[in-house]
């Protein structure tokens, strides 16, 4: 029975297929219309951005209606539909609407997807159930990834799109098929009561409004007071985690572009980015089995130096030898996406979510959630214009900077842990 219950998430791995890619697609298909990297990074800004309204609204969405297989099915076909609007897109203009309605609509599948577990699971199998959601999201992006390098290599980029809209079908299928119309409904305001929640709900969607008690967002918004903020012990903590994402988004949203603009083709771009998240993936599960490497500090300073200096080599090589970038990155950027992220993301969400305590839990995983999105979307809007005028060496070192900036303010943090 409890197998039973379990079955449906594995629905999502075909939609996290479908939509794995996306992001990297969304960029080689600019350039290949004629855009550049300033559009490239505008779509990916736009994305960022309208993902912040689409989480509140869609989890708002929840809340009032209960009918968990609805709204994800909503998504789903939403995202399929994206497919088909990007095959008959003509120009950059439309291919940053369609991925910003892209980035809307897949956000409605995130609050159901959690609140289900805690709906159907017995809550002594919320761990298991959370971490196998959680790897279902990534092993479908990784398995995107490698059959879009697969396919680009024999068939056009616009083919791909027809691939991937097939597969996000099948997941409409599926999610009708196997999952649950839910019985007991559970409020957002759980994924700020269990660990485990919060964590996989992040790593579907970054952005996460916890529905407040007696207290509407505006009066947070208005009562909030920066300078008070200063002043506690977490500060310090939310400033690095901010860095940290202002140098992600720095990277992350032009490093496709950066690739094809030094000669890589479609297919050797979407296989080193395939072997990064094959690496994150197999650290995922690492992980989860060997807590061991996540239990030191010193791993998790590690972690941030390899990510800052793997970005920074990167930048260096794409200075000094351009012709090796392919080969240098097939080995240097699965350190940095896989290993090194892995790492950071797990050990820092922990670290939040024990520095928070109980005390307005829900109010303080909101502001570290959108922290992160503001940094990403700070990171976006900048990446394209410093590669753009300054070239993608300079932007990448300038987000590796800002990486080992945030391991500064970490240690810190930690450090006064230790003094206590």
């Amino acid at each position: 029975m409890q197998k039973k219950n379990m079955r449906w998430v594995y629905s999502t791995i075909f939609a996290n297929i479908a939509q794995g890619p996306l992001s990297t697609l969304v960029v080689l298909y600019i350039l290949e219309r004629g855009g550049g990297v300033i559009e490239a990074s505008i779509a990916i800004t736009a994305g960022t951005l309208i993902s912040i309204p689409a989480s509140y609204i869609w989890g708002k969405f929840s809340d009032i209606y209960p009918k968990r297989r609805i709204q994800i099915l909503i998504s789903y076909i939403g995202l399929s539909a994206s497919f088909i609007m990007l095959y008959f897109a003509r120009s950059s203009l439309e291919i940053i609407a369609i991925y910003s309605f892209n980035s809307f609509i897949v956000a409605a599948a995130a609050s159901p997807l959690n609140l289900l577990i805690m709906e159907t699971v017995p809550e002594d199998l919320w761990k298991i159930a959370f971490s196998n959601l959680q790897l279902a999201g990534s092993l479908g992006g990784t398995i995107g990834l490698g059959l879009s390098f697969l396919v680009t290599y024999a068939i056009p980029l616009k083919l791909l799109i027809i691939i991937l809209f097939y597969i996000s079908l099948i997941s409409i299928n599926l999610s009708y098929i196997l999952i649950p119309e839910t019985v007991e409904k559970k409020e957002r305001k759980v994924f700020a009561l269990n660990l485990h929640a919060f964590i996989s709900r992040i790593f579907v969607t970054p952005f996460v409004w916890v529905r407040l008690t007696n207290e509407s967002i505006l009066n947070t918004i208005k009562n909030f007071s920066f300078r008070k903020f200063m002043k506690t012990n977490i500060f310090t903590l939310y400033l690095a985690i901010f860095l940290f994402y202002i140098g992600s988004g720095l990277f992350n949203t032009v490093y496709p572009a950066g690739l094809k603009k030094v000669g890589l083709s479609e297919s050797s771009v979407f296989l080193v980015i395939f072997l990064g998240m094959l690496v994150q993936t197999a650290t995922y599960f690492y992980i989860g089995n060997n807590k061991k490497i996540i239990s030191t500090e010193e791993n998790f300073k590690k972690s941030l130096i390899l990510r800052g200096g793997s970005y920074i080599a990167i930048g260096l090589i794409f200075l000094v030898a351009p012709f090796a970038v392919f080969y240098t990155n097939l080995l240097i950027y699965p350190l940095a996406a896989g290993i090194a992220f892995s790492i950071f993301y797990t050990v820092s969400n922990v670290m939040v979510f024990e520095s928070i305590g109980n005390r307005a839990r829900g109010r303080m995983l909101g502001l570290y959630t959108s922290l992160i999105q503001i940094g990403v979307l700070v990171g976006a809007t900048f990446s394209g214009i410093i590669s753009y005028y300054l070239g993608y060496w300079i932007d990448f070192i300038i987000a590796g900077l800002f990486i080992l900036m945030s391991l500064n303010f970490f240690r810190k943090r930690l450090d006064n842990n230790n003094a206590r």
